[in-house]
């Protein structure tokens, strides 16, 4: 992408005739920004709106939606998740411990022990949904995302539902089983909020409910676990930042934040032209398609200085991973909860750690994804807390 950057601004999509990839900085934000010219989500055009997840329904329209689904997510908080997020995080790490113990120089698969774990867990106990089933949410958002690229390959539209119906009947008979219940029997979780929050006097139809929740759960699920994968990384290589963490808690932050922008868990975002305009000094036409490359923004060498490098004294939350503007991920402040607990738990617990003898990173199969498929780590004694 650096190459692509020294182009310009907004560059051709080499292979996909007429579509153009926005690479630096300023294109990106910019582009994410201006909702009213930039919107849609691939394979999602011309589909009923209970079948359109809410990266593809257009403006007014997707900001009444939003609205619903931001008091959803955003009731993390009087639902009192951290310490479910702490308590599960606490017991995983034992585990790890455990193995990592048994294994010695091999290693130990944080990835599977860790990593996976936690963001369907968190889906799952904000939604009401069982625990057990938490992780067949990767199954599902494989299938969702297979099948997607596959749609947006050949140019046509696919639904949630349609893109992985065990998914969708799973979504459906959690939903029926909570109206089934007497209203005063309905616990204070997602679900109901989804069920009950009423914006300008409406309400979401369940089958609207379940192409959101399908959404945020493959959303959540897949792009959370990226990001602790790539901090957890990222730190096994800068042996001297995990020991600032060590002796300064309050860097834990900062560490997030830089692990987003180095590797940021969606690389990009497909986004059609609404109307002719221009993106920076570009001329774009209605209907034409462009690739907002969040990744190669991130590490924009005019924006960031050394910006391939992992650095805890940048600007705390100053990169595009979570998007910009009015349209900025509804997840964010979840996904930062997330990742936050498990790098605490970490610093309080883990005294040092490093990559196995051999480990050479080993990526997700998706051009769209950054993360570790799986990543072994020989972990330092179980520490005190400093």
């Amino acid at each position: 992408m650096q190459s692509l950057r020294a182009e310009g601004s907004v560059v051709p999509f080499a292979g996909l005739d007429g579509v153009v990839a926005a690479v630096r900085f300023d294109s990106v934000g910019d582009g994410l920004r201006r909702v009213e010219e930039f919107g849609g989500s691939a394979a999602q055009d011309g589909l009923p709106e209970a079948d359109t997840n809410i990266a593809g329904i257009p403006e007014p329209r997707h900001g009444q939606i939003r609205r619903i689904i931001n008091s959803v997510v955003a009731f993390h908080k009087s639902q009192r998740i951290e310490p479910y997020l702490q308590d599960l995080t606490a017991r995983l790490l034992d585990d790890v411990h455990a193995r990592a113990a048994v294994a010695g120089d091999a290693g130990v698969d944080v990835m599977a022990g860790l990593a996976d774990a936690v963001p369907p867990a968190a889906m799952a106990h904000l939604l009401g949904f069982p625990e057990a089933d938490a992780l067949a949410y990767y199954r599902w958002a494989d299938e969702i995302g297979t099948r997607f690229q596959a749609a947006a390959a050949s140019g046509t539209s696919l639904s949630m539902g349609d893109a992985c119906p065990e998914f969708a009947a799973y979504v459906d008979a959690r939903i029926e089983e909570r109206r089934a219940l007497p209203r005063d029997q309905w616990p204070e979780d997602a679900l109901t909020r989804f069920l009950v929050t009423e914006v300008d006097g409406e309400r979401l139809e369940p089958r609207a409910i379940r192409t959101q929740i399908m959404f945020m759960i493959g959303a959540g699920s897949d792009t959370t676990r990226n990001l602790i994968g790539n901090l957890l990384y990222r730190l096994a290589l800068a042996p001297d930042a995990y020991a600032a963490l060590r002796g300064d808690r309050s860097l834990v932050d900062a560490a997030v934040e830089e692990a987003l922008r180095l590797d940021a868990p969606a690389q990009f975002l497909v986004r059609t032209c609404v109307r002719d305009t221009e993106l920076v000094d570009t001329a774009l036409v209605a209907g034409q398609r462009v690739f907002m490359c969040i990744g190669s923004g991130n590490r924009d060498e005019t924006v960031f200085d050394a910006a391939g490098e992992f650095r805890l004294d940048r600007a705390a939350r100053d990169h595009l991973s979570f998007g910009s503007g009015s349209h900025v991920c509804p997840g964010a402040a979840l996904a930062r909860l997330e990742a936050r607990t498990v790098l605490g738990a970490f610093v309080e617990r883990v005294e040092s750690f490093s990559l196995a003898p051999g480990y050479e990173f080993d990526g997700l199969a998706s051009a769209m994804l950054q993360g570790p498929k799986t990543l072994f780590l020989v972990l330092g004694p179980a520490g005190e807390e400093t």
